[in-house]
């Protein structure tokens, strides 16, 4: 059972949750993380009774009255159907008798957390176990490609996922999912959208600091491409409101804005050229302390000299498998048709 569309309980531990978690689960553990250490190392030294009495003496009396009011409470606000833990053991049986005593039945998900993750690696192991017809959107930095993944109901918006606009510069203000919540909700969004076409935007493996999955990416670049094209001053516009803007306008300090992104443009000094990283970097600065400054001369500069480079070798490498190539609006009616079958 990979896809859950419905609320699901975790009941591990916080740390556990945080690490990886079923899409749709919330987390009411019957062990918190200190007192789930002490059963394991209970457990260890003296077997499975022992840490099954220690677990339960942890949760007694008022203590326990809470948890299983709050899981009942959740369960009926919204119709769960199924509790989980590691493996679908202990915790999850003990949950399941103590919901008993209150006449309340509940299910519990076979195999646990282990074996849903074990089922999302085997789906990305073999591309051969990917379905749907998969269209990918290309373009260079700046075209418009999220906003036209955006405006697809068949699409699936993995920088929307990762929580990062996907290069050097896409770090956005709330934290990235771990590794593995990132494999989860995007194997979520695909199994939601498998049968039929699935939109998605041209990304690297890599994105922030999560990647995506198994032969992911290699599924991407093995389907049919539409490429999305727009002058430079397009180009540049759309990134001025996207990157400088909008940020500035939902309340990011220029200060702090021009910093991350200076530590962004370090990291490409090498690739840049001494030259270029200065004369951005000088560029930048001028821009955000208003000292005469363009941002539209320092975004220029960074895409002639880094990201259409860049993808000027991606895009060679890929150029057979374009089914379409137009302007923004000329792409977004040919998906809408598309998106429409």
């Amino acid at each position: 059972m990979l896809l859950m569309n419905n609320r699901i309980i975790d009941v591990r531990s916080e740390l556990e949750f945080e690490k990886g978690t079923i899409p749709n689960s919330f987390n009411i553990p019957i062990l918190n993380d200190d007192e789930y250490k002490l059963v394991g190392t209970d457990y260890k030294k003296h077997g499975q009774d022992s840490a099954i009495r220690v677990g339960e003496s942890l949760v007694t009396g008022e203590k326990k009255e809470r948890l299983v009011d709050d899981w009942i409470r959740a369960i009926k606000k919204y119709n769960i159907e199924y509790i989980f833990c590691k493996r679908g053991g202990l915790r999850s049986k003990t949950a399941k008798r103590w919901l008993k005593e209150k006449d309340l039945d509940i299910k519990i998900l076979e195999g646990g957390y282990k074996l849903y993750r074990k089922r999302i690696v085997h789906l990305h192991e073999d591309i051969n176990n990917y379905n749907g017809n998969w269209i990918i959107v290309a373009g260079y930095t700046g075209s418009g490609k999220t906003l036209l993944i955006k405006e697809l109901d068949s699409s699936i918006d993995i920088e929307s996922l990762a929580k990062h606009r996907g290069s050097t510069f896409g770090s956005l203000r709330e934290s990235q999912p771990t590794q593995q919540n990132f494999e989860n909700i995007l194997t979520q969004s695909y199994l939601e959208k498998c049968n039929g076409n699935i939109f998605l935007e041209a990304e690297s493996r890599n994105i922030g600091r999560v990647t995506l999955p198994g032969k992911f990416y290699d599924k991407m670049r093995s389907s049919k491409y539409i490429f999305v094209e727009a002058n430079i001053e397009t180009r540049v516009n759309n990134i001025v409101e996207e990157y400088v803007l909008m940020p500035l306008q939902n309340g990011m300090q220029r200060d702090n804005l021009l910093i991350l992104y200076q530590a962004a443009l370090n990291k490409i000094n090498r690739r840049l050229g001494g030259n270029n990283y200065l004369t951005i970097k000088d560029q930048m600065n001028k821009a955000f302390n208003v000292q005469g400054g363009s941002h539209e001369l320092w975004i220029k500069l960074l895409l002639k000299n880094y990201y259409d480079r860049l993808y000027k070798h991606k895009l060679d490498e890929i150029s057979n498998q374009i089914i379409f190539s137009s302007d923004w609006s000329a792409c977004k009616d040919y998906l809408k048709d598309m998106d429409a079958t």
